[in-house]
Formats: structure tokens, C-alpha cells, sequence
């Protein structure tokens, strides 16, 4: 199975790495502290600080934090595309207060918002290493500072996940029609107000800007591997024309979507 990397870079503290969804093994212990942010759902099987295997589904918005020297594997038919950071200086971990060898926070809205920055500034072809450790910077203090709180209620947050998995399936079936905001509420038998507030909840991004996310990272799949035109792509991602593709991927990843294909090629 793959382990491709879309794109790694060292800075002075850490080494960032942007993973493809595409098919993985890994079976490895790590000699350093890691942050990973995943972008989509993926499940598969992994065992960790273990040899119990279990089945696993990560959503959109897991932050996980993971020891150094903790042993791994992890494996999935299919992936999904997620950042992980490591941490090569070992003294910017003095603060932190883990309460377990790997933690996994959900839904953290800056954590994901800080994720969709850093991987934008990954894709550039010519990056500004500045503003790149400033934002792994951040990355960084805001693990550090959710490792040092209590955990949030983790049966309100299973309470919201299973409300949000036939959303989540059906987003991903629809995703090539104009959703609609209220039809989704109303699916997960929830006045619309609180499905926004649920939903954030659970992936730590509006349903707008996660619909947004997962057709950006089709459409990309797309560029990557078909020879279809832009717009040809931009409709069979569900948006409403090409400019408006070209816009959230300016947007978002900070490349048009021809950009992007020069990139990929």
C-alpha cells in the first residue's frame, strides 16, 4: 500500500508532512512527539501502544497528539488526506501535560482552522517559510493547550457523532447536488439552529464550509488523476460553475484549480 506524501518540509522545530487520501500500512515507532489533523473521514484497522487490533473512524476535525516512542500501525483500504506535524525539538514540549500516551480532541475549530492554513501554505510552490513556522507555531500551542484542559463531555460528543453519521453519508452521496441546509437539519431531527451548533460541534466547521472541504478535495482528485476540463470538474463536485470552484480554491488552498493541476503534474 502507498505512503506517499503530497508535500513534507523541515523547519527549524518540527517536520510537517500533508498525507494523501490514498490506501496506507504503517506499522512504526516514532522517535518524536506528532500533531495530525485529519481533513475527511477515514476508517480502517490500527492498533496502538499495542498488538490489539481494532477498527477505527476518524472524522473530520481529529486533532491527535501521540508520544514519542509510542508504537503504531495503522491501516486503511482508502485513506484520507491529514496533516501531521512533528516535533524535532523536544524543549518546546516542556508544557505539555498529556494525560495518556495519544490524545485525540474533537472538533477544535482553531485546530482545523490553523490545519487548512498550513496546508495551504504547504501547496505553495514557493512558500513563505515565515508565515509557515508561525502557523505550525500555533498549531503546536493550540495542542499543547488542549492537552493541558479537561476533556469535554466525551458521551455528549458520541451523542452528536451518531447523530451526524447519516449527514455525513449523505452529504457525500449528494455531493454533486445543491444541498440544502434545512433538508439536512431536518434529517437529523434538529431545529437548524442547533444542527449548526452540533454539527461544529462534531467536525469543528460549519456544514457550509465542510461541504465546501470535501468537494475541494474531490475536485482535486479529480486535476490529479482524470484529464477532464475544469469546468467538467467543477459540476461534478456540485458547484455552481467553474468561477466558483476557482474561488473556493483560491480561497481555501491559495491556488487556482489550474495551478493546482500544473502542480500535481
Amino acid at each position: 500500500m502507498s505512503t506517499a506524501i503530497i508535500d513534507t518540509i523541515n523547519i527549524n522545530w518540527a517536520r510537517l508532512e500533508l498525507l494523501p487520501a490514498l490506501p496506507y500500512s504503517i506499522n512504526s515507532t516514532s522517535s518524536q512527539t506528532s500533531l495530525g489533523l485529519a481533513f475527511a473521514r477515514q476508517t480502517g484497522v490500527h492498533a496502538i501502544g499495542s498488538d490489539v487490533r481494532h477498527d477505527f473512524d476518524a472524522w473530520p476535525g481529529d486533532f491527535a497528539i501521540s508520544n514519542a516512542g509510542l508504537t503504531m500501525f495503522s491501516e486503511s483500504a482508502h485513506g484520507g488526506e491529514y496533516l501531521l506535524m512533528h516535533i524535532t525539538n523536544p524543549d518546546l514540549l516542556a508544557d505539555m501535560r498529556a494525560s495518556s500516551p495519544r490524545q485525540i480532541f474533537h472538533g477544535d475549530k482553531q485546530a482545523v482552522m490553523l490545519a487548512w492554513q498550513l496546508r495551504s501554505l504547504l501547496l505553495q510552490k514557493d512558500k513563505d517559510d515565515l508565515l509557515l513556522q508561525e502557523k505550525a507555531g500555533l498549531f503546536l500551542q493550540r495542542g499543547l493547550a488542549l492537552s493541558s484542559t479537561p476533556a469535554t463531555a466525551a458521551s455528549l460528543y458520541a451523542q452528536d457523532k451518531i447523530l451526524h453519521e447519516q449527514i455525513l453519508d449523505c452529504i457525500e452521496d449528494q455531493l454533486d447536488t445543491a444541498l440544502n441546509l434545512e433538508d439536512l437539519a431536518t434529517m437529523a431531527n434538529m431545529p437548524l439552529l442547533r444542527f449548526l451548533r452540533s454539527f461544529t460541534h462534531v467536525t469543528g466547521t460549519t456544514p457550509h464550509a465542510y461541504i465546501t472541504e470535501r468537494r475541494l478535495q474531490r475536485a482535486r482528485l479529480l486535476i490529479r488523476d482524470s484529464n477532464l476540463s475544469i469546468a467538467d470538474i467543477a459540476a461534478d463536485c456540485g458547484f455552481a460553475h467553474q468561477s466558483h470552484m476557482g474561488s473556493a480554491f483560491k480561497s481555501r488552498l491559495g491556488l487556482s484549480p489550474q495551478q493546482y493541476r500544473k502542480l500535481s503534474a
